[in-house]
């Protein structure tokens, strides 16, 4: 992961491949559950605009967090 760098200007034959971390189907489904936890409670104070927010999750193991940003 550390060279991802180097495919910024990858061979024509690379251009459609992309690389992500892997995650296990247990991490997927709990990150889940921590964006739509996030969703609940910015509509539950009066959050209207849902669409105009994008949750993400960051932090690795038990320091991940929700982070709200405007689109």
């Amino acid at each position: 992961m550390t060279n991802l760098r180097k495919l910024k200007q990858p061979l024509e034959k690379f251009k459609g491949i992309g690389i992500s971390h892997y995650l296990h189907p247990q991490e997927r489904e709990d990150r889940k559950r921590m964006i739509q936890e996030a969703m609940a409670e910015h509509y539950s104070f009066g959050g209207i605009g849902l669409e105009n927010y994008r949750f993400i999750v960051v932090g690795q193991g038990q320091q991940q967090r929700v982070v709200k940003r405007k689109k």
